[in-house]
């Protein structure tokens, strides 16, 4: 989707889990082998105490008050996830607005696992363009991987898992920080979700707290299957895909000047080298940031925390960047920015 109409990002914010785990530390407990650990790149993940819905009420206090927009004045909360946010039969999305003072604020929450955050993001943008009289809307996104129902180091393929928070205010006109949105495209291969289902029979209950999840076991249990789809061929053509077509949309020639990079899911090394880097090298020659090596993979939270490292780096107005969101489903999103 190419936005004619002006929708900015602003005052994006990430709070990262207070403590930190090195990879150090796990392999010599055992947590992870040290093969794999030098495979997968990460040197150390992030780790909080709080419950995933308190860092995202301090994160969005934060966005809010750099950007300047009272809680008051948001027309919607929307808050993504992808793991277990401390209740069963609860809404997660309505304990951030209550928590900020969002009395007027629509809460909904967005469950499109890792790419929850993005998509949260295109909904609200959208919602803007929709809807003349809205103002402002707060996206959050908050995960905490912890025992006993999680495995941050082993207990996956391919990916180790931080915690965080993160929030942005989307606008109609850039507040403190932000970048312009300019173009979104997504691509989805719904046969894919059965990597997180593997073969166990539907549960009538929730089985985290009794049992640890264990998303590596679902992935091994697809590979086996003669009939599964190729996850890497068909995230290559997703990647190209949407990333081409959203930099056409936003009318970014693969080659301008003004595109200094693209930031990529903070999955492993080996997987972003295997198969991410080749689909944005056969797209543009534009710098590849991986941003992950001291967080770990944050849930639905990595393009928001990517675009706050970006502006770290580079707030220079009309630069152009490309934020790479990828969730189990499959599901992948493209989104051009440039710095207001």
């Amino acid at each position: 989707m190419k936005y004619v109409e002006p929708v900015y990002l602003s005052a994006p914010t990430l709070l990262l889990g207070e403590r930190v785990e090195t990879v150090t530390e796990a392999v010599a407990r055992g947590a992870i082998p040290a093969p794999v650990a030098e495979k997968y790149g990460y040197t150390e993940l992030r780790v909080s105490d709080l419950a995933p819905v308190e860092m995202a009420e301090r994160a969005a206090l934060s966005a809010l008050a750099t950007a300047g927009v009272g809680a008051l004045d948001l027309d919607e909360v929307l808050h993504a996830w992808t793991y277990f946010q401390g209740h069963d039969f609860w809404s997660p999305a309505h304990y951030v607005a209550a928590r900020v003072g969002a009395a007027r604020a629509v809460p909904l929450g967005v469950q499109q696992m890792c790419n929850g955050g993005m998509a949260a993001v295109e909904m609200a943008a959208r919602h803007l363009l929709a809807e003349p009289e809205a103002q402002a809307i707060l996206v959050t996104t908050a995960d905490r991987f912890v025992p006993p129902g999680f495995d941050r180091w082993g207990g996956d393929l391919g990916v180790c898992y931080g915690d965080a928070a993160t929030a942005v205010v989307v606008t109609r006109a850039p507040r403190a920080p932000a970048v312009r949105l300019l173009a979104t495209r997504t691509a989805a291969a719904a046969e894919l979700e059965a990597m997180h289902r593997g073969h166990a029979p539907f549960s009538p209950a929730p089985l985290g707290g009794t049992t640890t999840l264990l998303p590596r076991v679902t992935k091994r249990q697809f590979n086996e299957r003669p009939d599964r789809a190729d996850l890497a061929k068909m995230a290559y053509a997703a990647l190209t895909d949407v990333l081409g077509r959203s930099l056409a949309a936003a009318s970014v020639a693969p080659d301008d000047p003004r595109l200094r990079g693209v930031a990529l899911p903070r999955l492993s090394l080996n997987g972003l080298e295997e198969v991410y880097r080749p689909a944005v090298g056969d797209v543009t020659g534009a710098e590849v940031f991986e941003l992950g090596g001291r967080t770990g993979h944050l849930g639905a939270g990595d393009a928001v925390a990517n675009l706050t490292s970006l502006l770290a780096r580079d707030a220079s107005p009309g630069a152009v960047f490309v934020l790479i969101s990828a969730g189990a489903g499959f599901t992948w999103t493209s989104a051009v920015v440039e710095v207001a």
